[in-house]
């Protein structure tokens, strides 16, 4: 005769057994489901060729040649282009194509590991896989863009498993890719001091303050940057220059960078530190760069921003911004910033827009296996097509099919709208099931 002890022996021990087979299943699945969607990623984009204007500074720095501020800031992707030519004689374009290869598995691998490890929804990894912001990143694998991604999405799966030292060992490594780490270390660190502790925040301020200084001393013998004035005054300088043009649609102008013919030209007063800078003006009104804009507002993630919307607007922040998980609450807070910051940062404003990934890719597939559970296949379904055609609408419109952006942009609307009723018609639905069964009050 069995004990109960002895009875339920066998079931304990079994689960855990059990449930390391699921983890390691789901590891090999998304390794090999992260390298059959690398492959079909390089195979397309070798038939589709395109090297970013500023790729020609991170070859030099590869080649071992001076390169200006603020491209000297980031050494790590062309140094490792560098030594992978002199360990195997090839050219360093292997070397930045060795070193995209590599960044884009450990992404796809990031991303792809949580959704199905969860073995709920998994359909929501068909989603990601086919969403164009592989292909796009892929491109520009000379770019530090794809590079840092992938080593910020290492940080985020440090936190997700509470290693604080580690993610904050991260820090410097990743500011030798990109000097904007500095973005995600200043919300890292608060975030980590409130929800997790001292030691956890201290540690990533650590790892910034040494990341910080190793990006400095990277470029300590960079040449100055196009208009001769101070690393943070340019910086700061970014941010009216490149909002006026894509969201104002009025183009700046300087001496030092003569983009557009100017309507009026003021003289700089000397005395003011602005470099090699001594005229500004500005062109007229465009409205192509606000049209652009708004385009890859719709166009980035596809429906993304606009469930996030719907999600903010209908969930409490307690369940938005999880404690217990602080790798989801960084990731969301990151994400958002630099989504809505990216008119502001640069010209290439499909690339700066994917730099919002952790929100899209890693918070939002989080979400929407927890909060909306009840949701109608049609409606789903309906929802999954819209989102692949706003999110592909603009690589079809440029590289298949020409049409007008007005064309492009009435279709993006409309699917947004229709977008739009389905999400605030399901989110309804979803409070309904979740509201408790109203009680039948019987007299005795």
């Amino acid at each position: 005769m069995q004990t109960e002890d002895e009875a339920n022996q066998p079931v304990s021990a079994g689960v855990p057994r059990q449930m390391q087979r699921s983890r390691r299943s789901a590891r090999w699945m998304t390794a090999l489901l992260a390298t059959l969607t690398l492959l079909a990623i390089w195979r397309f984009a070798s038939n589709y060729p395109y090297v970013d204007a500023d790729s020609t500074h991170y070859q030099a720095m590869a080649d071992g040649k001076p390169a200006m501020k603020p491209f000297a800031f980031r050494v790590l992707e062309p140094a490792m282009a560098r030594f992978f030519a002199k360990a195997t004689g090839k050219p360093t374009e292997d070397g930045f194509l060795a070193v995209g290869l590599l960044s884009g598995w450990v992404l796809l691998y990031g991303v792809l590991h949580p959704v199905l490890e969860r073995r709920q929804d998994m359909w929501l990894a068909v989603v990601l896989i086919l969403m164009p912001f592989w292909l796009r990143s892929f491109t520009n694998y000379f770019l530090p863009d794809l590079m840092h991604a992938a080593l910020c999405m290492v940080y985020l799966s440090l936190l997700r498993t509470r290693r604080w030292g580690l993610a904050a060992a991260m820090l410097p490594v990743m500011f030798l890719a990109r000097e904007s780490t500095l973005l995600i270390a200043l919300i890292a660190a608060p975030s980590l001091w409130w929800l997790v502790g001292r030691r956890a925040g201290l540690l990533q301020l650590g790892g910034t303050l040494a990341g910080m200084t190793a990006s400095k001393f990277a470029a300590r013998h960079a040449l100055a940057n196009q208009h001769h004035i101070n690393d943070t005054l340019y910086l700061i300088g970014k941010i009216p220059w490149n909002a006026s043009r894509n969201v104002f649609g009025v183009t700046l102008w300087t001496n030092t960078l003569p983009v557009m013919t100017p309507v009026r030209i003021w003289t700089v007063p000397h005395w003011l530190p602005l470099g090699g800078i001594h005229q500004v003006g500005y062109s007229e009104f465009s409205w192509l760069y606000p049209m652009l804009t708004s385009i890859c507002l719709l166009t980035s993630f596809g429906l993304g921003s606009l469930a996030v919307i719907c999600l903010v607007w209908r969930t409490p922040l307690r369940r938005l911004l999880p404690r217990e998980e602080p790798y989801l609450c960084i990731a969301a807070i990151y994400g958002v910033v630099t989504f809505l910051m990216s008119p502001l940062l640069g010209a290439t404003l499909p690339r700066l827009f994917d730099y919002g990934w952790p929100l899209f890719l890693i918070y939002l597939p989080a979400m929407v296996s927890r909060v909306w559970r009840h949701w109608p296949v049609w409606t789903v379904s309906i929802l999954v097509g819209l989102h692949l055609i706003t999110a592909w609408v603009e690589m079809i419109r440029l590289n298949f099919f020409r049409f007008s952006l007005s064309s492009e942009f009435a279709i993006l609307l409309g699917c947004n709208l229709v977008g739009l009723w389905l999400l605030w018609r399901a989110g309804a639905f979803e409070q309904r099931q979740s509201l408790p069964a109203p009680r039948l009050v019987t007299e005795a």
